[in-house]
C-alpha cells in the first residue's frame, strides 16, 4: 500500500504539500544557500583582513577567523532542532533576519580588534541555524535521492565561495575597505525577501488525528533514528567534517599569508597567485560536489576514506614543496578531498533519520565547527614556529583520521 504523504501546509486543515511546493522550497533553499554563505565567505575573510590593515596582531587576526568556528561547535546542533520543532520557514526567517543585524554591526565606526572577533562569534551562532534548516529541508522533502539533494546544497554554497575573494579585493580597492559589507548586506536583505515571498512553510503531519485520511501511523524506532548517534558510522563521519574543517580555514585562512609570507623572502609569488590558487581549490571542491551527488548513496563510506587519504597527500604536497606548479596539484587535491569528506558524511549521518533532519544535520555542522576552530588556532600557532608545520598537522591529521574512519567503519561493518 502506498504511504501517505507525511508533510502538509503549516496551516491547521489545508491540503498535502504537493510535488511542485516541494520542488519549490528545494529551489529556494538551494538560492539561500547560496546567497548566505556568500557572506559567509566574504565577511570571514573581510575580519581578518580588516583586523590586520588596522593594526591588529597576527593571533587577533587569526582570531577573528577562528572564532567563527568555536561558536560554531554547538549553534548548529541547537538550530538543527529548533527548525525541526518550530519549522523550516520559520528558522530561516529568524536566521536570516539576525544574520542582517550582524553585518550592520560590521558597519560600526572600528574600535578595536575584539570588536571584529566579537561580531564573528555572534555570525558563527546566526549561521548555525541556516545551514541545517536547509540541510534538513532539502533532505525531507526528497527522500528518494538524498544524496542528490545534499549535494545540490553542497554544490550550491561552494560555488557562491568562489566569488568573495574577488569582491573584497576589488571593492576594497575601489570604493573603500567596507564597501564588501554594504554588498552582502543587499545580498541577505535580498534573501530574506526570498524566503519571506516563496518559501511554503510546511509541517509533519499530526501521529494522532480527528481524521484518519492521510495520516502517517505512528512511525516505529527504525523509522525515526536507524542508527545510534553514537555508532561507528557516525563517529567516522563527524571525524570526517572535522577534517574538513580543519583543512578548509588552513587553506582559506593561512594559505594567502603563507605566500605572501614566501614573497617577502624572495620567492617568485605574487598576491595573485594565491587568488588564482584559492579559485582552483574552490572549483575542484564545487565540481567534487557536482559528480558526488550523482552517486548512490552506498558509495558514500568510501568517499570518506578517499578524502581522508587525499587530504593526507595534497598536506604533505605542500609541506615538502615550494613551487607553483605542485601548489596547484595541492589545490586540486584538497579541493576533491574536503568535498569527498564534507557530502560523504552529511548524507551518512542526515540519511540515518526520518523526522530529526535538521538535528542530525547539526550534528555534522557542529563537528565541523571543532575543524573550523582547530584549523586557523593551531595551524596559525604552528606557523609561528615554522611556515609550513601547519601543512604537516593537516597531513599527519589526515593519516590519523583515515586510520580512525578505516577502523570505525570495520567495526560498523561486523555490527550490522
Amino acid at each position: 500500500m502506498q504511504e501517505s504523504e507525511p508533510f502538509c501546509l503549516d496551516v491547521d486543515g489545508e491540503p498535502d504539500l504537493t510535488p511542485d511546493i516541494k520542488k519549490r522550497n528545494r529551489m529556494i533553499g538551494y538560492v539561500a544557500a547560496f546567497l548566505t554563505v556568500f557572506t559567509l565567505g566574504t565577511t570571514e575573510i573581510f575580519a581578518s583582513w580588516y583586523s590586520t590593515q588596522m593594526g591588529g596582531t597576527p593571533l587577533e587576526a587569526g582570531l577573528a577567523f577562528g572564532v567563527f568556528g568555536l561558536v560554531y561547535m554547538f549553534s548548529p546542533a541547537i538550530g538543527g532542532r529548533l527548525s525541526d520543532r518550530k519549522g523550516r520557514k520559520k528558522t530561516l526567517l529568524l536566521s536570516t533576519g539576525g544574520y542582517i543585524i550582524v553585518i550592520i554591526l560590521f558597519l560600526l565606526p572600528y574600535v578595536s580588534p575584539w570588536q571584529l572577533i566579537g561580531i564573528r562569534a555572534l555570525e558563527g551562532f546566526v549561521f548555525g541555524f541556516v545551514a541545517p534548516t536547509i540541510e534538513g529541508m532539502v533532505s525531507e522533502l526528497e527522500t528518494e535521492s538524498e544524496v542528490a539533494t545534499l549535494g545540490n546544497f553542497s554544490t550550491s554554497w561552494s560555488a557562491s565561495m568562489i566569488l568573495p575573494p574577488m569582491v573584497i579585493a576589488y571593492l576594497s580597492g575601489a570604493y573603500g575597505d567596507t564597501s564588501g559589507i554594504f554588498v552582502v548586506l543587499g545580498v541577505e536583505i535580498l534573501a530574506l525577501m526570498i524566503v519571506a515571498g516563496f518559501l511554503q512553510g510546511y509541517k509533519r503531519k499530526p501521529i494522532t488525528s480527528s481524521s484518519n485520511v492521510g495520516i502517517l501511523p505512528s512511525p516505529i524506532p527504525a523509522q525515526v533514528e536507524k542508527v545510534s548517534k553514537t555508532s561507528p558510522l557516525f563517529i567516522a563521519s563527524y571525524l570526517s567534517v572535522m577534517l574538513w574543517g580543519v583543512v578548509s580555514t588552513i587553506v582559506l585562512g593561512l594559505f594567502p599569508s603563507y605566500i605572501l609570507l614566501l614573497s617577502d623572502l624572495g620567492y617568485p609569488f605574487a598576491a595573485e597567485d594565491f587568488g588564482s590558487l584559492l579559485l582552483v581549490w574552490n572549483l575542484a571542491r564545487t565540481l567534487t560536489f557536482i559528480v558526488i551527488a550523482r552517486l548512490s548513496g552506498e558509495r558514500m563510506k568510501q568517499a570518506i576514506i578517499a578524502g581522508a587519504i587525499l587530504s593526507a597527500l595534497s598536506g604533505f604536497l605542500l609541506f615538502i614543496f615550494i613551487d607553483i606548479g605542485v601548489f596547484t596539484i595541492a589545490m586540486i587535491l584538497s579541493g576533491i578531498a574536503v568535498g569527498f569528506n564534507y557530502l560523504g558524511a552529511l548524507y551518512l549521518v542526515v540519511s540515518a533519520t526520518d523526522i530529526e533532519k535538521g538535528g542530525h544535520a547539526g550534528l555534522v555542522e557542529s563537528m565541523g565547527g571543532v575543524g573550523l576552530f582547530l584549523g586557523p588556532i593551531a595551524g596559525g600557532w604552528l606557523m609561528q614556529i615554522g611556515l609550513t608545520l601547519p601543512f604537516l598537522m593537516w597531513s599527519l591529521l589526515g593519516v590519523v583520521i583515515l586510520v580512525l574512519i578505516v577502523l570505525l567503519l570495520r567495526r560498523d561493518g561486523k555490527q550490522n
